[in-house]
């Protein structure tokens, strides 16, 4: 900081540059005693003998407070409290400083900004301080502004720092550190179009020297090359089981390779530690505990519910865990994730979809299965929730094949709409959807048919008579036909370049996003566990290959689209 602010400090203090702490009669001995104790104690804190120094200022404080210039003795204090680490002690002498010297005192705004590193490091409102520095003063002097803007900015959750920027003062040296470090999570999330707008906002603001580079970074395509993912990334898979199981882990492999050459290729290097027999406890635990060893950046795996408990409670710290495939996450389990559980937020679209085609009374049918009531659950919420009544609840057994009795009672009660609840990938939506027509639901006036994602799929419709799939409105985690995700092409691309084979199943883009989540959730939080968790909590709106994704109460959701089945095809609702 300038003059005594910075780490050298002056050669000599004079007295007249400030008040004393406090008024009295004036003594030219005590002025000149604290004159020399002053300059003593800027030049043990110019050569870092920081304690020492304190005991200086603070012989001031306590021998020579009505001395004149003893007003600086607190600036002192304030400065090497803070390095010898005693924040509350830094905090108090910077604050009474600033109250004693007014708006025109020396070092105003160097403490200024040490008192927004105090309120930061002591649970204070730093934000709000930090958005208070004056702007019309000598840039070199907000330097180290731009650093605690950097670190309160990082720190924020993605919703706070998008209302921040919504909302905040245009502060021309603060706020851009803000938009910038919202461009950066939106470029690693894959919005790059989105990123590189906001980069250019922040050019044409007034920032410093180091946002001005991380801004040119994510117009230029380079932020991985500054933020860089690097170490190990462990994977958990199967090498037994089921052929089928055996071939799920071999594709999830291959879209982590996928995911990793990317990373390498932008600055790593990443490398993939596969652990192959997830069905061996001991085995598991103990590549777990060699993952936490060399600080890993993340597992991806396991494959199956059944092992993620055993495999989560091996580790000893914050390791983030992400299966590409498990159905759930069992309950109490911290840092743990999977990209398939139910969605809450598929519940919650097709209930706001019902609801804006004005339907306020419907019948609910689903499979009694755990993940089916759970589906039905945050649909019913959401529904109601809206103004809307589920005036019954129909379910069927898993492994129906014969849905007479159920649709025999949708006809009898003849409501305005229906929704359908099936599970992904085990035959319902084939086997249920003639039914609906040959039991005569859809003659029932008026009525109108609502279902799941599990009807929006390519092999149903592709599987399904078209007349029996007509005008069922549905929600989708992506409406565009032949594709999974925003990232759906880039993967394609890559895999295809990478394997030098043609992509014959969607299964490798699960572990390339699983990948590709833990290494954005690295790069965003430091590359240490405890901060690729922090930040993988925080992760919004990333472009996936299989769909946009978001970490919402500690759970992986989907964006979903509104969609109407029209001769085979999904067509669009959205607004």
């Amino acid at each position: 900081m300038g003059g005594g602010a910075g780490a050298n400090g002056p050669e000599t203090i004079a007295p007249v540059d400030a008040p004393p702490i406090r008024q009295g009669l004036r003594n030219d001995v005590e002025a000149r005693a604290t004159a020399a104790l002053l300059t003593e104690g800027e030049n043990l804190f110019r050569d870092g003998r920081f304690a020492v120094a304190l005991e200086r200022a603070r012989e001031v404080e306590e021998r020579y407070p009505e001395a004149q210039g003893s007003s600086l003795a607190l600036w002192l204090d304030a400065r090497a409290s803070a390095r010898v680490d005693d924040w509350q002690a830094s905090r108090a002498a910077v604050e009474r400083y600033l109250e004693i010297v007014g708006a025109e005192g020396p070092y105003r705004v160097e403490a200024l900004v040490l008192r927004v590193s105090g309120l930061l490091e002591t649970g204070g409102d730093a934000l709000g301080a930090l958005l208070q520095l004056p702007a019309d003063v000598d840039p070199e002097l907000l330097t180290d502004a731009d650093s605690l803007a950097f670190t309160i900015g990082r720190g924020m959750d993605t919703a706070a720092l998008r209302e921040l920027i919504a909302n905040a003062p245009r502060h021309p040296r603060i706020f851009p550190s803000f938009v910038v470090e919202m461009a950066v999570r939106r470029y690693l999330f894959g919005a790059e179009e989105e990123a590189r707008q906001l980069a250019t906002q922040v050019l044409a603001m007034a920032p410093g020297e180091r946002v001005r580079a991380r801004a040119t970074s994510v117009i230029e395509g380079r932020v991985e090359e500054e933020l860089t993912a690097s170490g190990a990334l462990g994977a958990i898979l199967a090498s037994s089981g089921s052929p089928s199981l055996r071939q799920v882990s071999l594709e999830i492999q291959e879209g982590i390779e996928v995911a990793i050459a990317e990373a390498s290729d932008g600055g790593g290097p990443v490398r993939l530690v596969p652990v192959v027999d997830e069905d061996n406890p001991s085995g598991v635990a103990e590549a777990i505990r060699g993952f936490e060893s060399e600080g890993a950046i993340g597992v991806v795996g396991p494959l199956l519910e059944s092992n993620m408990d055993a495999m989560a409670r091996s580790r000893t710290g914050p390791l983030p865990i992400l299966s590409p495939t498990a159905p759930s996450v069992p309950p109490g389990l911290e840092g743990v994730y999977t990209l398939t559980g139910i969605d809450p937020e598929a519940g919650r679209a097709l209930a706001a979809l019902v609801l804006r085609e004005g339907l306020r009374r419907v019948v609910v049918l689903h499979s009694a299965s755990n993940e089916m009531n759970e589906e039905a659950r945050w649909f019913r919420q959401a529904f109601e929730g809206g103004g809307g009544v589920v005036a019954r609840t129909l379910t069927y057994p898993p492994g129906t094949t014969g849905f007479g009795p159920q649709l025999e009672e949708v006809v009898r009660l003849a409501p305005a709409g229906l929704v359908l609840l099936l599970p992904q990938g085990e035959g319902d939506v084939e086997l249920l959807a003639p039914q609906v027509s040959f039991y005569g639901v859809r003659e029932v006036e008026g009525i109108r048919l609502f279902g799941n994602e599990s009807w929006t799929e390519a092999a149903v419709l592709q599987a399904v008579q078209r007349r029996h799939m007509e005008g069922v409105r549905a929600v989708t985690s992506w409406p565009v036909e032949g594709e999974f995700g925003p990232a759906w092409t880039r993967f394609v691309m890559a895999y295809e370049e990478r394997f030098q084979r043609t992509l014959r199943s969607p299964t490798p883009a699960w572990g390339y996003d699983a990948a590709r989540l833990l290494l954005s959730a690295s790069r965003l939080g430091g590359g240490l566990p405890a901060g690729t968790l922090r930040a993988l909590r925080e992760i919004r709106d990333f472009q996936g290959a299989t769909g946009i994704l978001s970490v919402v109460d500690d759970r992986i959701v989907r964006e979903y689209f509104p969609v109407r089945i029209g001769n085979g095809r999904l067509v669009s609702l959205s607004p």
